[in-house]
């Protein structure tokens, strides 16, 4: 009996074994994104975005999406907070939210909440410096008529009185708290202390704001809401030739003046942080915030690439990243300690952040500072090629988001990265040696390089770093 039963389990064992390897060589077959994880990656298989223009020139960029049946539409807006005044900074969030929030005459802000809700819709504004965007997101059998909904608050906003005092009031009680979270506050002040003066450097305050009146988003708008200012992204369910009727019908029916579209140039400014610098923002708490800040790399440099390895190696990869083992873990100075860095179409920045008990201040300091100098103790070949696994792993999570894909390409566009860069990420990865990663941390990761800001008491700065200053000069932010 007992060999009965053997012989019927051995069977079993077999079918189960059998139906397992079925059903992984399905899912291998249904899921071709699982070869990422691989050490020898295979070329991507990159989304393809479609372009097209509207009747008037408008660019649109399309990615179709059929897994949800949903609709995100972002219509961006070219120019923005660089081109306001100096006495209206805040103007544009102001105008962008009051349209959103305050609806138009025939569809006010409680008839236009009711519409979106009802239909689970959302429309909203986000301001940035170069461009903004407002958003749409719908279920696609409601996309069009939302389309043409939205499209129609944006060309005759109300700007409701009220509604427009009732936003700027809510800015204006969040400006007067601002400073309380130290982390924001002190991210301000390392954003002044870099660019100073310059366009980047500008901020709004409860003083620029309290100018700003309903009049002003009223002008505002006339000059913003312009046909040569916009692009439209669009990414989810619904036919190429659907959506560009519809957008023909509303968006292409804009006038477009080509000449009159602004010049982002205005922003291609350099820092102005004198190297070496150390400033603190007083604020009477006991933990400290530490930004290191120094110039980096724009987008398209070759070095881009050496950059990104370097970074992950040094604070980019969380808990695995020479910055919090050697912060955080071994002398157990502050929960977070990471670097991180941006680039554009003209520039680029590198920082590195931390938090720690004001007591533990000085040692950080020199502890960051000796790392920076010495790159090698935690640079080597086989930790660059872990880097690399690691990246070309998690390179297959930019195209798991359709949306998130779509804000991705924009900007690989807007920083002037050509069409293949995708494709050739990976093998540009590994061209990368330990040379270059050396040579780049030299250049650009020096101690001497950066400008620190700290957040914390006033006479709180002692001295222990040999690289540092005698002394920490005061920052002043304005609320």
């Amino acid at each position: 009996m007992k060999n009965k039963y053997t012989y019927f389990s051995l069977i079993f064992l077999a079918f189960a074994l059998s139906a397992l390897y079925a059903a992984g060589a399905r899912a291998t077959a249904e899921r071709p994104w699982q070869h990422y994880v691989r050490a020898e990656m295979p070329p991507a298989k990159i989304p393809q975005v479609e372009k097209f223009n509207l009747k008037n020139g408008v660019q649109v960029y399309f990615l179709k999406a059929d897994h949800v049946p949903l609709v995100h539409m972002q219509v961006y807006v070219e120019g923005g907070a660089f081109e306001v005044p100096d006495d209206k900074l805040g103007v544009h969030s102001l105008w962008g939210e009051t349209l959103v929030f305050s609806g138009s005459e025939e569809l006010n802000r409680e008839k236009l909440s009711q519409y979106m809700e009802s239909r689970a819709s959302t429309f909203s504004f986000g301001a940035g410096a170069e461009r903004s965007a407002f958003t749409l997101n719908s279920m696609s059998h409601y996309f069009v008529r939302d389309l043409q909904t939205t499209f129609a608050v944006l060309q005759k906003p109300a700007f409701a009185a009220d509604d427009f005092g009732l936003l700027k009031k809510r800015v204006l009680q969040e400006f007067a708290r601002r400073d309380e979270n130290p982390a924001k506050w002190a991210a301000l002040g390392s954003t002044k202390m870099y660019w100073g003066g310059t366009l980047r450097g500008r901020y709004a305050t409860i003083r620029t704001v309290s100018s700003v009146n309903r009049d002003d988003i009223a002008l505002w708008h006339q000059r913003m809401w312009r046909g040569e200012r916009l692009s439209i992204a669009v990414t989810g369910s619904i036919d190429a030739a659907e959506l560009k009727q519809a957008l023909d019908n509303t968006y292409g029916s804009m006038a477009v003046d080509v000449k009159s579209k602004p010049n982002p140039d205005a922003l291609h400014v350099y820092p102005t942080a004198k190297p070496n610098a150390l400033n603190i923002l007083p604020k009477d708490i006991p933990q400290t915030t530490v930004i290191y800040k120094a110039p980096g790399l724009k987008h398209t440099d070759a070095n881009y690439y050496t950059l990104r390895l370097f970074d992950f190696l040094l604070g980019g990869d969380s808990f695995n990243s020479y910055l919090t083992q050697k912060i955080r873990t071994e002398k157990g100075w502050a929960y977070s300690a990471y670097s991180s860095f941006e680039t554009d179409d003209f520039t680029g920045s590198i920082m590195l952040f931390t938090q720690t008990a004001n007591m533990n201040l000085p040692d950080v300091i020199a502890a960051i500072d000796e790392i920076l100098a010495k790159p090698e103790a935690f640079i080597s070949k086989d930790k660059i090629a872990e880097a690399k696994r690691s990246l070309k792993n998690k390179f297959v999570f930019l195209f798991e988001n359709p949306v998130q894909y779509m804000k991705l390409y924009l900007q690989l566009k807007w920083d002037g990265l050509p069409e293949n860069y995708l494709n050739d990420y990976a093998v540009n990865l590994d061209k990368v040696t330990e040379a270059d990663v050396l040579r780049l941390a030299k250049q650009y990761y020096k101690p001497e390089n950066f400008s620190i800001l700290l957040c914390g008491p006033a006479g709180l700065y002692k001295k222990k770093s040999t690289l540092r200053p005698e002394a920490a000069q005061l920052l002043e932010l304005e609320k």
